[in-house]
C-alpha cells in the first residue's frame, strides 16, 4: 500500500534541496520531476502547481519549527522557556539549517512577489502569534514587558531573524546567538519581585 504522506514528504525534500541549491526561481514541476526521478504526472498528483509546491515547502518549514518549539520544556522557568522557544528556531543542526535556508529564499523573493509574500507570511505570522501569546502570559504573571507584548514580539522576532542569517553565514555561532537572545529577553522583561525564573 502506498503511503501518500510519505511520498509527498519525499517530494518536499526534493523541493527543499532545489531551493537551497538554486533558489525559488528554478522551482518547476519539471525540475522537481527530474530531480526526484518521478514523472511530471506523478509530481502533479501530490503537488499540482508551482504555487502548491512552494506552499508545501513553506508549510514544511513551519511544521518543523512548530515541532521544535513543542519540544521545549514547558516546566522551565518562564524566561528560560521563552529563550528556549527562540533558540529552537536558530539553525543549530543540519535539518533546521536547511529549513532556515529555505526560509531565507522565501524572504529574499517575497519583497517582489505577492504570492511568495503570502507563503512566507505563514512562517512570520505563526511565530509572531506564539511570541505575543507567551509575552502576554508573562505579563499576566506580573512581568513588565517593555513596549507591551506585541511590540516586544516584533523586536524579538526581528532579532531572531537577523541572528539566523548571521549563524547561517558563520558570522555568529549558535551559542553566542542564544546568549544575545537571552540578553534581549532580560532587557525586554522585568521580573516581578516574587518571580523565581
Amino acid at each position: 500500500m502506498v503511503d501518500h504522506r510519505q511520498r509527498r514528504d519525499e517530494l518536499i525534500d526534493v523541493v527543499w534541496r532545489l531551493i537551497v541549491e538554486d533558489g525559488l526561481a528554478g522551482i518547476t514541476i519539471r525540475r522537481v520531476a527530474e530531480r526526484s526521478g518521478w514523472s511530471s504526472g506523478a509530481v502533479r498528483h501530490y503537488l499540482p502547481t508551482r504555487e502548491a509546491i512552494l506552499d508545501a515547502a513553506a508549510q514544511r518549514v513551519a511544521e518543523l519549527i512548530e515541532e521544535r518549539i513543542k519540544a521545549v520544556d514547558a516546566s522551565a522557568p518562564p524566561l528560560d522557556a521563552l529563550v528556549a522557544v527562540l533558540a529552537a528556531v536558530l539553525p543549530t543542526d543540519e535539518q533546521i539549517q536547511r529549513a532556515s535556508l529555505v526560509w531565507l529564499a522565501f524572504v529574499g523573493q517575497a519583497a517582489s512577489d505577492a504570492g511568495l509574500a503570502d507563503a512566507q507570511g505563514i512562517l512570520y505570522r505563526d511565530l509572531n502569534q506564539l511570541l505575543v501569546e507567551l509575552l502576554t502570559m508573562l505579563a499576566a504573571m506580573g512581568f513588565q514587558v517593555d513596549g507591551g507584548p506585541a511590540s516586544a514580539a516584533v523586536e524579538l522576532q526581528a532579532m531572531l531573524d537577523g541572528l539566523t542569517v548571521h549563524v547561517l553565514l558563520g558570522r555568529v555561532d549558535a551559542d553566542a546567538a542564544q546568549e544575545v537572545l537571552r540578553a534581549a529577553v532580560n532587557r525586554l522583561l522585568t521580573r516581578p519581585p516574587e518571580a523565581d525564573g
